[in-house]
């Protein structure tokens, strides 16, 4: 452990010269900085040694789980940390985002794992592109109603990969295992609550930034693959079912809160995919009752005003102009769920987990926050246990 720090980062990256400087830049002086590059091709392991990182080259690719676990082992992380945090190649944290997580963790010796909010990178040059502001919209809107509440009834069911905290002995644990889901973090959330490792906390004030698709088609393949992902914890996993024989007893159940939780996402999971093919029959049944038209009211006011108030709370405007395309990507997010669906049942599971990776895209300039964390004073670094 370097003295003072209790915290080492980790990123797996592969061929990310485009972002990679942003991300370790935005970490160095929170932390000790880790980066195994995974068979990368580019000058991702130049440009992170000058930013700062110590840096692991790996010859051959082997996934994202695969290489996090090499480095944990090479560098020695869970036995010289406390923590570790797993950061993505393009992701870019504030200055205190390592500081504000350790706090929330120290408050509660319970948390195994706690990732902070996380924004689109939405630069000037793609300021009009929908499917940016899409995954911005729906950062938002899910962080703001589902991960909130989730963190008050303590049953978050997601980390995010690109982003999270663990203790390191649950770290540790976490990345021997093969990952046999879509996605690393769907996974590791599912053992953190299976093997009773502790709880996963949300904390909104720290803040960081991931660089999202912005092309149809890496649109669409990465939403597939997070809702695949999902859906295949629920199955692997056995989530959704709050009542559980008690072990070692012939009669009594164990009520699970976060199965309870888990239940009632499915419950509105289902309605949101299918409320395309429902309502179009609905209206035609109900026509001597409704005029058809108010059903078609109904559904654009209610999203045009949803999207109006992620507008304020961002402060993008722009996504009221974008409103029209927003909603024709929310139909086809739905689809995306069913066909992520149809894949867990034919593939509930898979032989590893590999580097599905849309490609990046190098920014006008760093990030302000990057720009603001190089302009401050780095703290002196608190002492070593």
């Amino acid at each position: 452990m370097t003295e003072g720090y209790e915290t080492a980062v980790l990123i797996a990256c592969k061929n990310g010269e485009a972002t990679i400087g942003n991300t370790v830049r935005s970490a160095v002086g929170q932390a000790d900085v880790y980066v195994v590059s995974d068979g990368s091709t580019d000058r991702t392991c130049a440009v992170a040694v000058a930013m700062g990182a110590q840096v692991l080259e790996c010859g051959t690719s082997s996934g994202k789980p695969v290489a996090l676990r090499t480095g944990n082992e090479r560098f020695a992380l869970a036995a010289r940390y406390r923590r570790i945090a797993v950061l993505d190649d393009d992701t870019t944290i504030e200055p205190q985002y390592i500081a504000r997580l350790e706090k929330r963790m120290d408050a509660d010796p319970r948390i195994a794992a706690a990732s902070g909010r996380v924004d689109s990178l939405w630069d000037h040059t793609r300021r009009w592109n929908p499917f940016i502001a899409m995954r911005a919209f729906t950062y938002w809107s899910y962080q703001v109603t589902i991960k909130r509440g989730q963190n008050v009834l303590r049953v978050v069911n997601v980390i995010c990969g690109a982003n999270t905290l663990f203790r390191s002995d649950v770290f540790d644990r976490l990345i021997r295992d093969d990952v046999p889901y879509a996605v690393d973090d769907m996974y590791w959330v599912a053992e953190i609550i299976r093997r009773k490792l502790g709880r996963v906390e949300y904390v909104p004030a720290a803040r960081s930034w991931t660089i999202d698709p912005h092309h149809f088609r890496d649109w669409y393949r990465q939403t597939v693959r997070w809702s695949w992902a999902q859906f295949q914890s629920i199955r692997g996993h056995r989530f959704g079912l709050p009542l559980e024989r008690t072990r070692g007893r012939g009669v009594g159940v164990r009520v699970s809160g976060f199965d309870l939780a888990y239940l009632a996402l499915m419950l509105d999971w289902i309605p949101y995919m299918l409320e395309p093919f429902v309502i179009p029959p609905a209206a035609f049944f109900l026509r001597d009752w409704i005029d058809p038209m108010w059903f078609g009211i109904f559904y654009l006011s209610s999203s045009v005003g949803w999207i109006a108030i992620a507008a304020v709370a961002l402060r993008k405007p722009r996504l009221l102009v974008l409103a029209p395309v927003l909603i024709v990507l929310d139909l086809v997010y739905r689809a995306c769920m069913l066909h992520a669906f149809v894949k867990t049942v034919v593939t509930p599971k898979i032989e590893s987990c590999t580097w599905v990776s849309p490609p990046r895209f190098a920014l006008e300039t760093a990030p302000p926050v990057a720009a603001a964390a190089a302009a401050q004073p780095v703290k002196p670094p608190r002492q070593g246990d």
